[in-house]
């Protein structure tokens, strides 16, 4: 394909051109007018000027865009569904193609612009005035003769070319209408047709352009998306216009630098429980051994508690180059002079101690992450075999082989039943075993959080959606259920006693959230006393994953309330789980539940290294914390204990979930009429129930697709909703609701299809 090419003169008169300087943009568009296809080369334009382009220029049937500015193109749609879903149906139907330049900068513009074969254009170029240079030649070569260009000309049912009118124009105007009051621009204009071998020409140097593109047109990515999923249309192109795609922000980069600063500066030592000065008798050799298999190759130092002086640490600066950085992201660190901080131009002095107390107090939450290595900018990041957390001016390495003694590893089991246990002893309920089993998988989920991201690094190889495969946790219940007490409980736990209390939920915002993704820190942020509007509102987490890239740490989010559970969109990305019981407010549970917070107890440690020390695998259900509570289960093994039957050995909202004991109960009344529709399901409900239909389309799974009717919920995925509610509890008589015909069907229809031909048979 030519870069350059020669006019040649002499010949045909229909080719002519000349020399304008476009006076307004309003000039320049009326070589638009009665286009019907139009090939562009622009350094930059505006999505919304295209749309306004496809609607201004009615005849326009084809437009392709090649945009030279390497920015991320995929910005200008951000909080704009809307028009990316309409660009994205242009691309669909043929009409839009837009190629972006990712690697080389192109400020050409091209313009090459067909109109119908009928259309006279004698008018199109107005009157000569003084600024026009025109000039005339013609060619006698037909594209026959050109080497066979493909110039794009289109063809009669006959199979001959149809011979169009084409304007070339090649000069200084981008496809935009952007500050044209200060702009003058110039271009030279061929008036010629598709036949010729000047538009051929021109038709290869606009594809030389357009060879440019490496990664295919824009937007295929979400065409690919849509085509995929059976979700809502609306609902994947909002996710794809929320926020950056991978594209790691300025303060986060900067957070990350800071940390990797302070571990390299800072002398790590063991997180250890108790008298932080000493090691436990029998632990410190394997400790040691531990570090030596997985942390050698780092060639870092290896120190105990007993070994480091705080006092020395005080001393100790950090300091950080902010050359080439934005204003924003220097004015965001900026806020760390109100600690042991200085900004002098480009650089940051502070200390670890600083940096820390920044991050307590702006983001409430301490840096906790996985040690990381990359061998090169261009190498995969490779997660490391420890988990570093930073307070108290150190960094301390968290992870401890299991102790040789059983015997220890049962004491620890037995001091975690000994709180879930308060709840026979304290509380009020209908199911014990239920609210233990939604309390213990809430703490599987507080003990997995802080290794989320080395799940998003292993699920991202394979295109896996990580805001449904990492879920956040959102924990419902009474006032008195004890949620923000278990919080304390857990967060004691993970950290050490070094974090207790849950955040504020009334600093908890958008902005809030954006926020805590450029903390750089795995630590799981728990949220107390949240609502249920609040957290609907926060639409962030639609897409909070999107532009997490493996050398960043987000943390997941924890959120507890008294409402009841969010709006779809959330709990498709969450972890339901409730707390269904009262506790009696006495002073003896209160001694002892604080006794619990605060006794000292290793299985995070264990927890830490038997994570790290296993390898990520693709399993063939989406229980995210399989690999949380195949660990514990482990521990059990290992200390020759008894499993509680409480223990959730799936999904404790699967195995307990107290909607589908109502949908059963529901399922049982005689007032209510059900209705097998072969495709869905109908259930009616009488008139002093309908606004009961709220909540039980709430109750099942977001993938049995319940949808409300006035008094009638369409169930429109049976097979999906049938398998939840799978084996009726113990107690719960159906089979007076059959019918003596439908009972002899469903009969039948257990043979093939067991409870769930028994359970269908109800909506015959």
């Amino acid at each position: 394909m030519a870069e350059q090419f020669d006019l040649r003169l002499g010949g045909r008169a229909e080719t002519a051109g000349h020399v304008e300087l476009f006076r307004s943009y309003g000039r320049f568009e009326t070589y638009f007018e009665d286009a019907v296809r139009m090939r562009v080369v622009t350094y930059c334009d505006s999505p919304e000027f295209i749309l306004e382009l496809f609607d201004r220029v009615e005849s326009l049937e084809q437009l392709e865009v090649v945009v030279g500015d390497v920015a991320d193109y995929r910005e200008r749609l951000i909080d704009k569904p809307e028009l990316a879903d309409r660009l994205e149906h242009l691309k669909r139907d043929d009409k839009l193609v837009i190629y972006l330049c990712e690697t080389k900068e192109v400020h050409s513009k091209l313009y090459l612009i067909e109109y119908s074969a009928e259309s006279d254009d004698s008018d199109r170029s107005g009157e000569t005035d003084a600024s026009q240079q025109t000039f005339e030649w013609t060619d006698s070569d037909s594209t026959a003769s050109s080497g066979g260009t493909d110039t794009g000309e289109s063809e009669d049912t006959a199979g001959t070319e149809t011979v169009r009118p084409a304007t070339a124009i090649v000069g200084s105007p981008n496809l935009s209408s952007n500050a044209w009051t200060r702009q003058a621009n110039t271009g030279v204009v061929f008036e010629t047709e598709t036949d010729t071998s000047l538009w051929g020409d021109f038709v290869d140097f606009y594809e030389e352009h357009r060879s440019y593109n490496n990664d295919g047109p824009f937007l295929d990515d979400l065409t690919e998306r849509l085509e995929r999923t059976s979700d809502d249309r609306a609902e994947v192109v909002s996710l794809y216009t929320e926020g950056k795609v991978k594209t790691r922000d300025e303060v986060s980069e900067l957070h990350g630098r800071l940390d990797e600063r302070i571990e390299s500066e800072v002398d790590e030592v063991d997180l250890v429980l108790g008298d932080e000065t000493e090691l436990s008798e029998g632990t410190e050799e394997q400790v040691d051994e531990q570090h030596h298999e997985s942390d050698d190759s780092d060639g870092e130092s290896e120190t105990s508690a007993e070994e480091l002086d705080p006092s020395d640490e005080s001393e100790t600066r950090i300091n950080l180059s902010l050359l080439g950085h934005s204003d924003d992201a220097i004015e965001a660190l900026a806020r760390m002079t109100d600690y042991d901080a200085s900004l002098s131009g480009d650089s940051l002095t502070t200390t670890p101690q600083a940096v820390q107390q920044y991050k307590r107090d702006v983001y409430e939450v301490p840096t906790m992450r996985v040690y990381r290595t990359q061998t090169g900018d261009d190498a995969p990041v490779e997660f490391g075999r420890a988990l570093r957390f930073h307070t108290d001016g150190r960094v301390y390495r968290v992870g401890q082989p299991l102790p040789d003694d059983p015997g220890t590893v049962d004491t620890a089991l037995s001091d975690l039943e000994g709180y879930f246990e308060t709840v026979d002893k304290y509380g009020n309920c209908n199911d014990e075993d239920a609210v233990k089993a939604h309390m213990a998988e809430a703490l599987l989920w507080m003990f997995w959080a802080p290794f989320a991201n080395r799940d998003a690094a292993f699920y991202d190889q394979y295109g896996i959606d990580l805001d449904k495969a990492l879920p956040n946790l959102y924990i419902y219940g009474e006032s008195d259920a004890g949620k923000g007490t278990f919080a304390q409980f857990v967060l004691s736990m993970i950290s050490g006693g070094r974090v207790v209390n849950p955040v504020d939920a009334d600093e908890v915002g958008k902005r809030k959230v954006r926020g805590m993704r450029s903390a750089n820190t795995a630590f799981p942020v728990v949220v107390d006393d949240i609502t249920k509007d609040t957290v609907n509102r926060l639409d962030t987490f639609r897409n909070y994953w999107g532009n997490w890239t493996p050398d960043a740490s987000f943390p997941l989010f924890a959120f507890i309330s008294n409402d009841k559970r969010p709006d779809e969109w959330f709990r498709n990305r969450s972890k339901i789980l409730h707390f269904n019981v009262n506790f009696d407010t006495s002073y003896k549970g209160e001694a002892e539940v604080n006794r619990l917070i605060e006794q000292d107890n290793p299985l995070f440690l264990w927890f830490t290294h038997e994570m790290l020390t296993r390898e990520l695998t693709l399993s063939n259900d989406d229980d995210a914390l399989r690999t949380a509570r195949a660990v514990m289960l482990e521990f059990y093994e290992y200390a020759d204990r008894d499993v509680p039957e409480w223990f959730p050995r799936r999904p404790a909202e699967q195995e307990h979930d107290a909607g589908r004991d109502r949908w059963f109960d529901l399922l049982a009344r005689e007032d209510i009429t059900t209705e097998d529709q072969g495709d869905r399901l109908r259930v009616s409900f009488p008139e002093e129930m309908s606004t009961d239909t709220y909540t039980y389309a709430r109750d099942p799974p977001t993938v049995a697709r319940v949808e409300r009717r006035g008094r009638d919920l369409l169930i429109k995925s049976p097979d999906e909703f049938l398998d939840w509610l799978g084996e009726p509890p113990a107690g719960v008589e159906l089979d007076g609701r059959v019918s003596e015909e439908t009972a002899t069907e469903t009969s039948k229809s257990e043979s093939a299809g067991g409870v769930l031909g028994r359970v269908r048979g109800l909506f015959s």
